[in-house]
């Protein structure tokens, strides 16, 4: 009996032992299958997320292109400078982080904001700058310290530096890291978004050739994000250098020039101006970034810098020899972090330094339009040469008198002298027996109407109206009253500065539909269509632009260069703002120079020399400067004897 009890619970023993024999195996057997399928199968998936946990990737910036002007001298490179950066994703508490390094080193509330700013933007394994010039002492209290701030970083970056400063404000632009909207839009990579990038002038225009080719580096990290190990991927390719068409001396002088028109200059040091700032607000916000001068002017007055554009182009090849306008600003400031005060200073500034006059300035070009007039009609068959019109002062169209700007009138002129004189009237008569639509022809031969295409960003069209234009801009019908206005430049026709020396420059060669430049090296351009506007026409209105500068009753005869040799022909513009009113009249404020300075004319002059073999056009627009012949032709005649001077010393 115990016997046969014993056989079975052996037996009942075997067959659990068995059982659990065989659960072992299966578990076993399932175990190696787990690990053989993570390690064999997944293997590669877990390898690359462990390099992820193990490595940060960073992009490497490149070394940006130089800028340089026509003799080589430097308007952008590159300095070497320490930022100190913050990586998020590697910190715990980013306050205690902040009150951290504000005990190090000096941070400003506003570097703080611009931080803080940053963060919400930013992904938070991308480093984000918080100071991007440390110095020697502030690198060392920080790498000191720097194993009890997980996450902080510092290294050896470019900064990109503006030599000359405020002169190559519009010229340069400047650089700045990409914006959350550039990103978001395309315009900018995800890849990149930490990288700096062109944002106005030359450094936007040339973005890709300066940018270079980023790099890419792999850092071996510890838990606390502190770089081990780097290595380097792939090594970044240095920007290209631009060689530009401009002349810094020209640029000096031309800026100077303009900037002072027929004033006197004044230290800002003196009592007197200091005096005039105090009662005067808007003086003060003009000349509150210091790098402005005083004048006074010929009412004594003490005035700020006049305002306006002076664009000179070399005929023969459409190279840009000065591209100024004022004021300007300095491109140093936008290097790193803008700080708030430079930013209200240049905001406040009612001259508005940020806009490029040159490119994006539109103004009716008044007298400066009548050589498109006159060739529309010589071209039309209109007039020829001889052919008269009487000046009497005014001209009827319809029920309303258009005046000229003589009152006395010209009497009988043809297009030599009305071009000489700038006689309203004869070109009321022959813009009404043109029409609207073969001015607008001529004046896009001419380069107007639309930009120019020079490798600048902003630059705007300006505005050649036609009938069609108004239908749809306005959904009325086009007005002979409005093709008056228009035969003298004024009305809706608008020009940038840049526009107005390409057409002079045009009218000048007589064959070439010249074209502007910027870069010595071949970037843009190439051979100009044909100008196809007949040599005879043009012989007529370079007559007529010759007689503005040497005739008898020359708008611009005190100016001319032929005592140098380089005789010019020009045309003088003054374009008229708002009418006087009664109240002002009756007041005796009918000068310019006593009414308020957004009230004012602006005046304007176009020239180029020498007259028979043509080197370099000019236009100078001069904002609320009063007369084209006493303002702007003073300033460009300067300019032209500075140019010919400096060939003649073989200095350009």
């Amino acid at each position: 009996m115990i016997t046969r009890m014993k056989k079975n619970y052996d037996q009942k023993l075997s067959r659990r032992a068995l059982m659990l024999g065989g659960i072992k195996c299966v578990l076993a057997m399932s175990l190696v299958a787990r690990l053989y399928y993570l390690q064999i199968e997944e293997g590669r998936q877990y390898q690359t997320l462990s390099d992820r946990n193990k490595y940060d990737f960073r992009i490497i910036p490149p070394s940006r292109g130089r800028i340089k002007d026509a003799k080589g001298r430097l308007l952008a490179g590159n300095a070497e400078a320490y930022e100190l950066s913050v990586t998020p994703q590697y910190i715990d508490d980013i306050e205690m982080t902040i009150k951290q390094l504000s005990s190090l080193i000096d941070l400003t509330p506003q570097e703080i904001q611009n931080f803080i700013d940053d963060l919400e933007k930013s992904p938070t394994f991308l480093p984000i700058p918080i100071r991007t010039d440390l110095t020697q002492r502030e690198l060392s209290r920080i790498a000191i310290r720097s194993p009890e701030l997980p996450g902080v970083n510092f290294e050896r970056v470019e900064k990109r530096i503006y030599p000359q400063g405020v002169l190559g404000g519009h010229l340069t632009g400047y650089i700045n890291r990409a914006t959350a909207e550039e990103v978001e839009n395309g315009i900018i990579s995800r890849e990149l978004a930490n990288l700096s990038t062109g944002k106005s002038g030359i450094e936007k225009a040339f973005e890709d050739k300066l940018r270079g080719f980023p790099g890419r580096e792999r850092i071996l990290v510890n838990a606390l994000g502190r770089p081990i190990r780097t290595a380097v991927d792939e090594q970044p390719a240095a920007g290209r250098d631009l060689d530009l068409t401009i002349n810094m001396d020209d640029q000096l002088f031309a800026i100077e020039t303009l900037k002072r028109g027929q004033n006197k200059p004044l230290s800002l040091a003196s009592p007197r101006v200091k005096k005039a700032m105090e009662k005067n607000e808007e003086l003060a916000k003009i000349l509150a970034d210091g790098h402005n001068s005083a004048f006074e002017d010929s009412k004594g007055r003490v005035v700020p810098p006049e305002t306006g554009s002076v664009v000179v182009l070399d005929i023969k090849t459409g190279a840009v020899k000065t591209l100024v306008s004022s004021p300007t600003y300095d491109p140093n400031v936008f290097s790193g972090k803008l700080s708030s005060k430079d930013w209200q200073t240049l905001i406040d500034n009612p001259r508005t330094p940020l806009l490029d006059r040159s490119l994006s300035g539109q103004y009716s070009p008044g007298s400066t339009f009548k050589m498109v007039v006159a060739l529309a009609a010589l071209e039309a068959g209109v007039i020829n040469e001889k052919t008269p019109f009487m000046c009497t002062g005014h001209r009827q169209v319809g029920n309303q008198d258009f005046h000229c700007w003589f009152k006395h009138g010209h009497g009988s002129v043809n297009v030599v002298q009305a071009l000489e004189q700038s006689c309203d009237v004869f070109f009321y008569e022959i813009g009404l027996k043109t029409g609207i639509k073969r001015i607008a022809e001529m004046a896009r031969k001419l380069g107007l109407g639309e930009p120019t295409g020079i490798s600048m960003p902003g630059e705007k069209s300006g505005l050649i109206p036609t009938k069609s234009w108004k239908e749809i801009t306005y959904d009325r019908p086009w007005t002979l009253g409005e093709t008056v206005n228009a035969s003298i430049g004024q009305g809706y026709v608008l020009a940038t500065p840049l526009q107005l020396a390409v057409m002079t420059a045009r009218i000048a060669d007589g064959k070439r539909a010249i074209l502007p430049r910027m870069t010595l090296a071949g970037d843009e351009g190439g051979d100009f269509e044909p100008l196809d506007i007949s040599e005879r026409a043009l012989a007529v209105v370079q007559k007529g632009m010759r007689r503005v500068m040497n005739g008898e009753k020359g708008t611009a005869k005190r100016y001319d260069l032929a005592s140098i040799g380089a005789p010019m022909a020009g045309k003088t513009g003054t374009v008229q703002v708002r009418a006087i009113s009664k109240a002002e009249r009756e007041a005796g404020i009918v000068d310019n120079i006593d009414r308020k300075w957004k009230f004012r004319d602006h005046a304007l002059f176009v020239s180029y020399a020498p007259y028979q073999n043509p080197r370099y056009a000019i236009a100078v627009v001069v904002e609320h400067g009063g007369g084209g012949s006493s303002t702007a032709a003073p300033i460009a005649s300067a300019v032209m004897r500075h140019l010919f001077t400096a060939d003649a010393k073989g200095e350009a």
